[in-house]
């Protein structure tokens, strides 16, 4: 089989290796612990692809809520902005009422002196 000095040839047949191997193993510790080790490894496995597919959705979830607060931290400062317009405007149309009443008053008090101008001159018309 070998020459001298060299270990034998082996002959490998596909898939004894892992069989012999795996039979040794259940022989040794049982057919339920190996059960329960190869489902905890599947479990296992399974865990940590679903916490990773977790973690990036909450990074996904977080880089969003992020977005939206910075969003609505725009919308607060417009808000702002537009209410000290709206009180400005508010206070510049009162402006505007206060002089409109006080122009109504000086026209009314015209009005009278005009009446009264009227009416006097129907008292002594102008002789031509």
């Amino acid at each position: 089989m070998g020459t001298p000095g060299q270990p034998p040839t082996q002959i490998v047949v596909p898939g004894q290796g892992w069989v012999d191997v795996a039979s040794r193993v259940i022989v040794q510790v049982g057919f339920p612990v190996v059960v329960a080790g190869v489902l905890l490894w599947f479990l296992l496995t399974h865990f940590t692809d679903s916490m990773n597919q977790i973690t990036n959705r909450m990074e996904r979830n977080a880089q969003v809520v992020e977005a939206f607060t910075d969003e609505l931290k725009a919308h607060t400062i417009e808000l702002k902005a537009q209410s000290i317009f709206l009180r400005d405007q508010g206070m510049l149309i009162a402006q505007i009422a206060a002089d409109a009443k006080k122009l109504v008053e000086i026209r009314d008090e015209e009005l009278k002196y005009m009446k009264t101008i009227a009416d006097s001159m129907k008292k002594y018309p102008a002789k031509e």
